[in-house]
């Protein structure tokens, strides 16, 4: 189902938009949600990178896959967009936040990073000046802590290969399926768990596009139910 959906997501233009923190004009503003001539009216309660909660009466009557039209009236003017039902909460429908509803709000991030616990495994390396490819015979796992659909932040053992001097890499992930691609090193630290560096895709497929994108879209409403439901298991407590 996300993976249709985040195929959908191309109709909403996704391009090198910036992404923009969701601290701002559009929460707790009153939202019209409208669909095959059916309008109910909720508040926009959360807005995380490329999903948006509305609280809503009639979210029964919604469903998974659902296109609906969305106006949100809030104090910095009226907001009209398109956008996909793509799961719902007690109250709640989630949808899907398009690049031209993030750019409304403070400039962060290009693309939204999600934190994760993934595998996978180096193929080749370029390295820094020499423009030469290094092909990896050995196995030399890595570990991805964050993705986006713009690139990756991973660890590396220090005994399993010495990354300081790459340029490119050539790898796979292990994402529920695999997903081959290379990359270029723009960033690199020492952590404790080695060496951690961030890496920006080059050149990705539409298709693999896509498939990263669902995988994306789907941890991200997996992480919004997370707090939700521990939001709700500190009011219990209290």
């Amino acid at each position: 189902m996300l993976s249709k959906l985040a195929a959908a997501g191309s109709n909403y233009g996704y391009k090198e938009e910036k992404y923009k923190s969701p601290a701002g004009i559009l929460l707790h503003s009153r939202t019209v949600v409208e669909k095959d001539g059916f309008v109910s009216t909720g508040l926009l309660s959360y807005a995380e990178g490329d999903i948006v909660e509305i609280e809503i009466p009639e979210y029964k009557l919604f469903h998974l896959g659902d296109s609906v039209k969305i106006t949100v009236y809030s104090p910095g003017g009226i907001y009209v967009f398109a956008s996909t039902v793509v799961a719902k909460d007690h109250g709640a429908l989630i949808i899907i936040n398009p690049p031209q509803n993030q750019s409304r709000f403070v400039e962060k991030r290009e693309h939204p990073r999600i934190q994760v616990k993934q595998k996978g495994a180096l193929h080749a390396v370029t390295w820094t000046g020499t423009n030469e490819k290094q092909v990896i015979t050995d196995e030399a796992g890595f570990t991805v802590h964050n993705i986006s659909i713009s690139g990756i932040g991973f660890t590396v053992n220090e005994h399993a290969v010495n990354l300081d001097e790459a340029v490119l890499i050539e790898a796979e992930l292990d994402l529920g399926f695999k997903l081959p691609f290379a990359a270029e090193i723009v960033r690199r630290e020492q952590a404790m768990e080695g060496y951690y560096f961030g890496a920006k895709y080059i050149g990705l497929e539409s298709g693999q596009t896509t498939s990263l994108r669902a995988f994306v879209l789907k941890k991200q409403v997996e992480v919004y139910f997370k707090e939700k439901a521990f939001q709700q298991a500190k009011r219990e407590f209290k």
